[in-house]
């Protein structure tokens, strides 16, 4: 299922897969069985299910058939049904992983919804030269060339859907990991949306965490597998640090108080469940409340951007009409 750039599509029809999954193993049917009556995401996905698919008939279970296969499959996925199918909870386990990916989904989806007008208006300040001059030249009685006129703007735009791309591509999961993090920290350190993104990691992360030791994940294993799962490489170097305290007899909630890195709101949080056996309840919180929390100031942080760019309208049409009275005026001498 791993694609070139991820999308709120993507992640819809693998949150769907699962959920098929879901309904027919909780029905009884086979895993086998399964796969084969279950739409496939994408041709790609059919490919890598019907290998699935021979590799159960040849006697492999689930999870054995589905080794090696990071290329098709993300490591989260692949713990979790490992998990699942070992606990004998593999209904609920893909259940699960289909609420964890409609939730992403639906999380993109809106910081997109959020971004579209900014982008918009940032679209036409960029083309409104090419307006002008193809306007002027058409009011001049000369000839007028589209392609001349708009060839700067389209120029401009060109770069930055190349430079846009570039950087997402980079920032995906499976790419490298130094420069996913350096990107990160760019992000990070971005007035307005540097916390909000922070915020986001960190339900994904307590989301993540509380579907693994579900799914009986032991809490070391957990604990690195969610922190990947965040696809944050802040967050995985930050638990990768502190893991070695747990196989010294550390508690995940005694390493957490010594990482400042993490907000205090995470560290009692998780605490509190951790030492009164209600963890699940306090990791639901937890992704909740930093989730609600990140979509606020990303609402917030939009609302900012947007009213920036009408301003910079502002200004650009205040420019272009004195520049154009300036140029009035100086005919008028002229003559």
């Amino acid at each position: 299922m791993a694609s070139l750039i991820e999308t709120p599509n993507s992640f819809r029809r693998r949150s769907e897969f699962y959920h098929q999954l879901s309904v027919l193993q909780r029905a009884g049917i086979g895993v086998t069985q399964s796969l084969e009556q279950t739409p496939p995401p994408s041709q790609h996905d059919g490919l890598h299910i019907r290998e699935t698919v021979d590799r159960l008939n040849a006697g492999e279970t689930f999870s054995e058939s589905l080794e090696g296969r990071e290329n098709w499959l993300p490591a989260f996925d692949l713990m979790m049904i490992k998990a699942g199918e070992t606990g004998g909870r593999l209904d609920d386990t893909l259940r699960t992983l289909s609420e964890h990916y409609t939730q992403r989904s639906a999380l993109i989806r809106d910081v997109l919804m959020k971004l579209a007008y900014p982008v918009f208006i940032l679209h036409f300040i960029i083309l409104m030269p090419g307006i002008i001059s193809y306007g002027n030249g058409l009011l001049g009685g000369g000839s007028a060339s589209l392609l001349g006129a708009f060839f700067p703007s389209l120029l401009t735009l060109g770069a930055l859907y190349t430079a846009v791309f570039f950087v997402l591509y980079l920032g995906q999961a499976n790419r490298g990991f130094a420069i996913r993090h350096g990107i990160e920290r760019i992000w990070h350190r971005t007035p307005m949306f540097g916390r909000a993104v922070k915020e986001l990691k960190l339900s994904r992360l307590s989301f993540a965490l509380y579907a693994l030791l579900n799914a009986g994940v032991n809490v070391r294993e957990a604990w690195e597998s969610a922190a990947s799962a965040s696809g944050s490489p802040w967050l995985a170097t930050s638990v990768r640090a502190w893991l070695p305290e747990l196989d010294s007899g550390s508690l995940p909630s005694e390493a957490l108080q010594r990482r400042e890195d993490f907000p205090r709101t995470f560290r009692d949080l998780y605490a509190t469940g951790d030492l009164s056996g209600q963890l699940d309840d306090s990791l639901q919180r937890l992704a909740k409340h930093y989730h609600d929390e990140g979509t606020r100031r990303l609402k917030s942080a939009a609302g900012i951007a947007t009213g920036l760019v009408y301003g910079l309208v502002a200004i650009t049409v205040a420019i272009i009409v004195i520049r154009a009275w300036l140029n009035y005026i100086n005919m008028f001498n002229t003559l």
